[in-house]
């Protein structure tokens, strides 16, 4: 049996319906002027950067689920998982950029038990 990312999804419990896969680039600043994702960046800095999310649904769905699956950059054209989040729901929208009220879960957070 081939090992998939769904498989993997599914063993956590997390539909894959129900789940976005947000690749971090590493931006030490953005054209705004805020403070971008680095290698050196806290996780409290990660989920503060993940959390907004531009307002144009060509770039970010409409509706986003309620698992982000967030990587980081490792390389090339390579990503590491760093966290599972739970979007509890958009909390502000300035017409350009949302914001979203995210919470650090413990899904992947550590290996399961398979029946691979």
């Amino acid at each position: 049996m081939t090992l998939t990312f769904a498989a993997i999804l599914a063993s956590a419990g997390i539909d894959t319906d129900d789940a976005l896969v947000v690749r971090a680039a590493f931006v030490r600043e953005h054209d705004d002027g805020t403070a971008g994702i680095r290698g050196d960046s806290t996780d409290e800095e990660i989920l503060h950067c993940t959390r907004v999310q531009e307002a144009d649904a060509r770039r970010f769905p409409r509706t986003p689920p309620r698992y982000w699956i967030v990587m980081l950059p490792e390389g090339g054209d390579r990503a590491r998982l760093w966290s599972v989040v739970h979007n509890a729901g958009e909390i502000a929208n300035d017409g350009r950029l949302r914001t979203f009220e995210l919470e650090r879960s413990e899904l992947l957070a550590r290996p399961c038990a398979t029946d691979w």
